[in-house]
């Protein structure tokens, strides 16, 4: 099927979906309309969400963003030995079993997000395994974005789409404090751009552990909260889609450290994935 044909049948869809709608638009709450905006978004496009709902409303976060610095020292320097022991959380109580049901979807979304693959049986069993003998979401990710595979995906030729490089620019002068040239980022490919943005994240984030716990949670929140917003046809999950910081805040305090690192990383390697499919 040609693009007009493609165009044609997702304006049928959205048309159906929008007529579909109507009765529950009227009695329900303003949820709703975020909801259908990510429902259309996947199915038709950003541009066909933002052409029938507009632009997600731009809201005053309650949260206010911690202090960011400057400069961070690299996550291997030797002060993160002083960071922050999380109490146990309800994680934390679950039995084995269930621990490594999670641990293996985790890491099936990590395979699908930072190489676009699913993973193979044998990339299971090694990765579960080493989460089971004590090894770090984090360090999974480290390996897998370091690795020949992934230094292979980086030396293609594939520019940035214009879409993916405002992202870009919008999130490091916000959420890491670095303002950066568009001309500097633009010879740069798609997982290039992920794992330079994802490890200068994780840096910040340990910087927070060892500094100000509360300022990791209020980061991460607004960042999720913006993504609800802003990107929601991106991401999977209605639990990933509310564009509220106040629940992502509640979640972060709620859980193991590992795991809001393992979020953020599914989180930006899935929008970014998603921008650079939005060529201009």
């Amino acid at each position: 099927m040609g693009n007009q044909g493609v165009i044609v049948k997702n304006l049928i869809i959205i048309i159906g979906l929008v007529l579909s709608f109507q009765v529950f638009a009227q009695t329900s709450e303003p949820g709703w309309r975020t909801q259908l905006r990510a429902l259309v978004t996947q199915v038709a496009g950003a541009e066909w969400g933002e052409k029938i709902f507009g632009k997600p409303p731009v809201t005053e976060s309650p949260l206010p963003m911690p202090e960011i610095p400057q400069q961070i020292k690299s996550s291997t320097d030797v002060e993160t030995y002083g960071k922050v022991v999380k109490e146990p959380t309800e994680y934390d109580r679950l039995p084995a079993d269930k621990k490594r049901q999670f641990d293996y979807r985790f890491i099936e979304e990590l395979f699908q997000v930072t190489r676009k693959t699913n993973a193979k049986d044998e990339d299971l069993s090694t990765w579960l395994n080493t989460l089971d003998q004590g090894g770090s979401r984090e360090g999974i990710y480290q390996a897998l974005v370091l690795d020949e595979v992934y230094a292979a995906m980086e030396d293609m030729e594939e520019r940035p789409s214009e879409k993916l490089l405002n992202f870009t620019l919008k999130f490091s002068q916000k959420y890491l404090n670095q303002t950066f040239k568009q001309e500097t980022l633009a010879p740069l490919n798609l997982y290039s751009l992920k794992r330079i943005l994802t490890e200068k994240s994780l840096d910040l984030m340990e910087y927070y552990e060892i500094h100000d716990l509360d300022g990791l949670y209020r980061w991460y929140a607004n960042f999720s909260g913006e993504l609800g917003y802003e990107h929601p046809g991106f991401l999977k999950s209605e639990v990933r889609q509310d564009p509220s910081p106040l629940y992502h805040y509640e979640w972060a305090k709620s859980m193991p450290l590992q795991h809001i690192k393992s979020e953020f990383i599914i989180k930006i390697h899935s929008v970014m994935n998603g921008l650079q499919l939005l060529q201009e």
